[in-house]
């Protein structure tokens, strides 16, 4: 009886340790000594189950992975740099800094701009998609009618699991600096200027 009171509790400790999620304070091991900040996001946000949402802009050359925690890790890629990072709700944005406080500071309002359409949840894993895909996508999933401009050509690199096709797109509008005209019904996403 003992025994299987002990292995009760064991189990009911041990279960929350296994469920909790990977955190920016974890160290990591990573394949490449050199790597560049996307593919080190890619990497990380894949060996934890992370949602990732990658500025297209965002070009650091590759250098050395150094730092002892994921933290340290991107902190290094960012010293000195207009870039920034930011963490929440298991998904890692990487971007211009101006351009992810803005969405930070703004996103419930923001949300609360878009047409309603459905509270439809998106995932999709892709290093290189087209911006026109992505759209049809959330499209479809939504019920909104969501286009792009005819001069916007851009690839989105994501790793989405789950999230809601509205912080999806505001994610990939704002990160990329894109503008986005809204009426009742639909989105025209437009270049900046």
């Amino acid at each position: 009886m003992i025994k299987k009171i002990l292995l009760v509790f064991f189990v009911l400790m041990v279960i929350p340790s296994v469920l909790q999620s990977a955190s920016m304070n974890d160290s990591i091991k990573v394949k490449d000594r050199f790597m560049d900040l996307k593919n080190f996001a890619y990497y990380v946000a894949e060996k934890n189950k992370w949602s990732l949402i990658v500025g297209n802009d965002i070009s650091v050359p590759i250098k050395e992975v150094n730092g002892d925690t994921i933290k340290d890790i991107l902190d290094n890629y960012c010293k000195n740099s207009e870039i920034g990072w930011h963490f929440e709700k298991n998904c890692l944005y990487i971007g211009d800094n101006k351009a992810l406080n803005t969405y930070f500071s703004h996103l419930k309002t923001l949300e609360k701009s878009l047409p309603n359409g459905n509270n439809a949840t998106y995932s999709g894993y892709f290093r290189n998609m087209d911006f026109s895909m992505l759209c049809s996508s959330l499209s479809s999933i939504s019920g909104t009618k969501i286009r792009l401009a005819n001069n916007l050509d851009a690839n989105i690199m994501m790793r989405v699991n789950g999230m809601p096709w509205k912080r999806v797109l505001l994610a990939v509008v704002m990160l990329n600096k894109y503008k986005m005209n809204v009426t009742d019904f639909s989105m025209l996403i437009t270049p900046e200027s």
